[in-house]
């Protein structure tokens, strides 16, 4: 593995590209922990159990619940963020339903979606 990520790295280099260590992140599949760490450039690449990326969560197994659990912990977020909208009068009791319901319908069909892709 480290021959792999050094040869990449000295590549890259020919076309005017540079890994950063500290951006990259690593996720094994199938090895034991006590595996030796990864190097770029003389720095260790930090390891994760798991990552978002363009949306979704990454995790070594793959687990439905794990995608969703981020699904929801977004929803979560972006509702505290709108927690000052919620309590403004200006706006109609029913414009906040609509938000609300469109948002959790959203919800609904992603997991089952999700659930549905997964066999599960």
């Amino acid at each position: 593995m480290q021959s792999l990520l050094t040869t990449l790295s000295n590549n890259a280099s020919m076309f005017e590209m540079r890994f950063s260590p500290s951006k990259c992140k690593m996720l094994l599949q199938d090895c034991v922990a006590s595996t030796p760490e990864e190097m770029i450039a003389s720095e260790v690449v930090e390891r994760v159990d798991r990552f978002t990326y363009l949306g979704s969560l990454i995790s070594p197994y793959g687990l439905v619940c794990d995608e969703i659990s981020a699904w929801m912990q977004r929803a979560r977020l972006a509702f505290a963020n709108a927690c000052h909208l919620w309590r403004r009068r200006d706006i109609r009791q029913s414009t906040k339903g609509r938000v609300y319901c469109a948002a959790v319908r959203s919800f609904m069909v992603r997991s089952s979606f999700m659930a549905v892709k997964h066999g599960r």
